[in-house]
């Protein structure tokens, strides 16, 4: 199949504006009815899942690479087809483990435990075959998770506690929503392995595999950390506060993420062919015009933010609490923005670790000032924190790859 970036982008946009509404229409139901004790548990279990399913060596990011620049059916590509599988499942196992024990820390229902753990392995699993469409350009393919996951964990699940079901109910429709996107993913990849069980693992394949993911890892490790931090050092205030800030960080991210959309769709491009003269200015256009339109949300949240938020979930002193933080949080979206596509840019050049560098030196000043400013601002500091390590860590992130641009 021709590889289309606009087909691609717009099959990741069409999936992500899935997302943001089903989320609008869950996360009310789901703190009315599960209440916000329970709803700041069900947010805490939800961030160790994404947390750790970051563990995975930087795999996807390497199997992608290694598939979209061997396109044709080949010995070796269905080596490194099976190679791919094995190394899933294996730190699959390992997320698994890690994922149940930072749980079974907080979590008050046992029953809750096993089925982290079935989570764990099946977004491995799903991880690994959402490569292939991925490295093809199927991405109508690639987003049967964004469909079938993001209902089951926004409208399955207002769903369930709008009829009384607990967290450990919630979490098994996830894990059946998992099972649900495995299918087509297995039917896709058959039309390229018709026979995967002929294909052998190889460990230097493996090797090769994990020595790129490395490099790409520490950023996804340290992306994840900086996403999911600061629910963790909540939890010591009380759920009011941690639910606030759940709220309002998926707010500023669902709106950014879309951004992360398209610079996925722009990767296998980039990896391909490198970055040609259409492709920078491309990159550049898309990149001034990312910065209007963050202007532009900032503006609306002014007019219009408040207003939105008590409609939207009718508890005052929730809203309360979300407003005061989302105004400072804001600018922190403005400039997350910028970062997907230059991060794509870097990571295709063949550069993933110099990603990881910037995001983890940005991460270590932002940890650092939150621990300093907490016990002053209390759920204010996360956002100042965040604010600060960007204006500091952008400008060389930005000179680097342009760096890159024009190498």
């Amino acid at each position: 199949m021709h590889y289309s970036l606009t087909r691609a982008t717009i099959w990741n946009i069409v999936g992500y504006i899935f997302l943001i509404f089903a989320s609008l229409i869950s996360t009310p139901v789901l703190v009315y009815y599960l209440g916000v004790s329970q709803f700041a548990q069900y947010g805490l279990i939800l961030a160790t899942l994404y947390l750790v399913s970051s563990l995975d060596l930087g795999l996807p990011q390497a199997v992608v690479r290694a598939l979209s620049r061997d396109h044709q059916f080949s010995l070796r590509r269905q080596t490194l087809w099976a190679t791919s599988s094995l190394l899933f499942i294996l730190t699959g196992f390992a997320s698994a483990i890690i994922a149940t024990f930072i749980v079974s820390r907080f979590a008050t229902d046992p029953l809750v435990l096993p089925i982290v753990f079935a989570l764990c392995l099946m977004a491995n699993i799903i991880a690994h075959y959402s490569t292939l469409p991925q490295a093809e350009g199927h991405f109508g393919y690639f987003n049967a998770k964004t469909f079938i996951v993001g209902t089951g964990n926004t409208l399955v699940a207002a769903y369930l506690s709008w009829i009384g079901q607990g967290v450990p109910t919630i979490l098994l429709a996830l894990l059946a929503s998992y099972l649900f996107t495995l299918a087509p993913l297995a039917y896709f990849s058959l039309k390229f392995f018709p026979r995967p069980r002929d294909g052998r693992s190889s460990i230097s394949v493996a090797k090769s595999l994990i020595l790129f993911g490395l490099k790409n890892q520490a950023g996804k490790l340290v992306g994840q950390l900086q996403s999911q931090y600061g629910k963790y050092m909540l939890v010591a205030l009380s759920p009011l506060t941690l639910s606030a800030y759940v709220i309002a960080q998926g707010l500023v991210q669902k709106l950014v993420g879309g951004v992360a959309q398209v610079a996925t769709a722009f990767y296998p491009t980039a990896a391909r062919s490198g970055m040609s003269t259409q492709a920078r200015r491309l990159y550049l256009r898309l990149q001034f015009g990312l910065f209007i339109l963050g202007i532009m949300a900032i503006c609306l949240y002014q007019l219009f933010g408040f207003q939105f938020l008590t409609w939207w979930l009718k508890d005052t002193v929730l809203v309360a609490t979300i407003h005061s933080f989302v105004l400072v949080y804001r600018y922190y979206g403005l400039l997350l923005l910028l970062t997907p596509l230059t991060s794509a840019v870097i990571d295709a050049s063949g550069h993933p670790g110099a990603t990881s560098i910037f995001g983890t030196l940005a991460f270590v000043i932002e940890l650092c000032l939150a621990f300093i400013l907490l016990p002053h601002y209390g759920l204010l500091a996360l956002a100042y924190a965040s604010i600060i390590s960007l204006v500091i860590m952008l400008p060389p992130f930005f000179a680097y790859a342009h760096k890159q641009t024009i190498s």
